[in-house]
């Protein structure tokens, strides 16, 4: 019995980790196919606020303490939640930027984007609606 237990809390940990697939999105009509990791860190750390090309760009961000966030930046820039947080807050503080606009769920940063041609946001990996598409895929995978 605790070696089935075992195999099946184990079997879920890895199942979690596999899945920890995400997309990075942008709405349909923004013209870029792809971007590279330096430009989605340049985005959402705001460092920038155009696409290349010149064209606003809008960070879409989940709320402050939710997995799915934490796994975005640590995948993204190797920074914990509170890392991305205390960064945010210096710049905040300095008068410099304001961070990306936070909802409450993935299904809000899907309606935001499609409603936003400069919107950028991430996602975990699920089918896409019609007027979204992917410019970027993160995986924890080395």
């Amino acid at each position: 019995m605790i070696t089935k237990t075992f195999f099946t809390v184990a079997a879920l940990m890895f199942a979690g980790l596999v899945q920890a697939e995400i997309l990075v999105i942008v709405n349909a009509q923004n013209p870029h196919l792809q971007l590279e990791r330096k430009q989605v860190v340049d985005i959402f750390m705001g460092r920038v606020s155009t696409f290349p090309g010149g064209a606003p760009a809008q960070a879409f961000d989940l709320k402050a303490g939710s997995p799915g966030r934490a796994t975005f930046y640590k995948i993204l820039t190797g920074k914990s939640e509170a890392q991305v947080d205390a960064y945010w807050a210096t710049l905040v503080f300095a008068g410099r930027m304001s961070p990306p606009r936070q909802v409450d769920s993935d299904q809000a940063l899907i309606k935001a984007v499609a409603a936003n041609p400069a919107a950028i946001a991430y996602i975990p990996r699920q089918p896409l609606p019609a007027g979204v598409k992917v410019v970027m895929e993160l995986n924890n995978t080395p």
